[in-house]
């Protein structure tokens, strides 16, 4: 029976995201298998802005069409706010 690993993925900022965000994170979906839980940890996120939301989105959709579970850890007010108020709290929940 295989049980439930939980991965963690630092968000930069918008404003300090790499290029090869996307890439980085997908070679870490490919290192694990299905389903891993994969803990995406925004603290640094501390003025999002909607280029923030829309990342965050695409790399649960990534995470979510290779099978796995993705929760946000250290989401501060504002985050969650903008989560609350796009309609993504559920998309994106606190874990």
């Amino acid at each position: 029976m295989h049980t439930d690993d939980t991965v963690e993925f630092d968000v930069p900022p918008q404003h300090a995201a790499r290029p090869s965000l996307e890439a980085h994170f997908t070679a870490l979906l490919t290192a694990h298998h299905p389903p891993a839980t994969i803990v995406l940890l925004v603290g640094n996120v501390l003025r999002p802005a909607p280029g923030d939301l829309h990342r965050l989105g695409r790399l649960a959709a990534l995470a979510r069409r290779t099978g796995h579970r993705v929760v946000l850890r250290g989401a501060g007010p504002r985050l969650r706010l903008l989560l609350d108020l796009t309609g993504l709290t559920d998309a994106l929940p606190e874990g």
